[in-house]
């Protein structure tokens, strides 16, 4: 029950991130409008949504500096002035410079202080490209239904940590970002701004639904398994983090678990290193109730009858 209880919350929380980066780019749509002094011909939907921000923006003692520290995408963002910036987004723009731009150099400093805590908890509780991914699931599940075997080729994992390499050389030679226009969490966040702007990013909606389609078809979770260049970021900086998944003497080496993680690890050997995103399935999985989360300092061994420890 604790299994469906923690899958509930993080359903919640993945919809609430969609949420509030719709409530940001309403935001930031009322404030062109706002400007402009154009609110009285909105109509619809989406002039109801408007107004209703302006009815609370007209109870703020100052509107316009709300309206000006609450802007951006999951790429980039200010909440209430506080500014957090993607690890991945940062490093390509610093690479893209040759230079350490202080300010983004903080924004950055929550979302890796999470990822040393918790590790790669960006990609299973917050990523929307997670949640978009996870339909290919129940999707494969209907194709053999239909008596369409899918295919399930797998690719090398560290394809991701070469792409993140690569990418982040051809920014610093070229200038030019690449993960800003294919990166699952930053072209999401377009889209949605492009949809509620009225204008069209058909190319990137095109990118997305491809990437869906073969993980369907051909490899399942391929993005996040073996290509997504933020979880690999994510991956390094999580190496030390605190909160890991741990293996007691009770485990029988069943492998009951390795079949459904959803990263393709064996937790019983796996699941302490950088690719495991504590996400917890293997634990609901496991008849001996011998996988566990545990903390632990970067370094130390811990107990050493827990195994799986590194």
């Amino acid at each position: 029950m604790k299994y469906y209880i923690l899958q509930g919350i993080r359903r919640l929380v993945q919809l609430a991130v969609l949420a509030g980066l719709v409530a940001v780019i309403y935001t930031n749509l009322y404030a062109h409008y706002r400007a402009a002094r154009a609110l009285e011909d909105l109509t619809g939907f989406q002039g109801q949504v408007l107004m209703a921000i302006d009815r609370t923006c007209e109870r703020l003692d100052d509107p316009q500096l709300w309206l000006d520290s609450t802007t951006g995408t999951l790429w980039s963002m200010k909440i209430r002035g506080v500014e957090f910036t993607d690890p991945l987004a940062a490093a390509e723009a610093m690479a893209a410079s040759r230079s350490l731009y202080v300010p983004l150099f903080f924004s950055v400093l929550i979302p890796v202080l999470g990822t040393l805590l918790l590790g790669r908890v960006f990609c299973r509780w917050i990523c929307p490209g997670y949640l978009l991914f996870e339909i290919g699931h129940p999707l494969r599940r209907l194709l053999r239904l239909a008596e369409i075997p899918p295919a399930s080729v797998k690719f090398f994992f560290k394809n991701k940590y070469i792409f993140l390499g690569v990418g982040l050389v051809c920014a610093a030679v070229t200038g030019l970002p690449l993960f800003a226009n294919i990166y699952p969490p930053a072209v999401i966040s377009r889209i949605l701004h492009a949809w509620i702007f009225g204008t069209a990013l058909t190319a990137m909606l095109i990118v997305l639904v491809l990437m869906l389609v073969f993980e369907v078809f051909v490899s399942p979770r391929w993005w996040c398994r073996t290509m997504c260049p933020g979880g690999a970021l994510s991956g390094l900086i999580g190496a030390a983090r605190l909160l890991r998944v741990k293996v007691k003497p009770s485990c029988t080496s069943c492998g009951k678990c390795e079949p459904v993680c959803p990263m393709d690890l064996n937790p019983e050997t796996q699941s302490t290193g950088i690719e495991c995103d504590n996400c917890g399935v293997c634990l609901r999985h496991c008849p001996q109730k011998s996988l566990r989360w545990g903390l632990q300092l970067p370094g130390l061994r811990g107990n050493k009858k827990v195994k799986g420890t590194v």
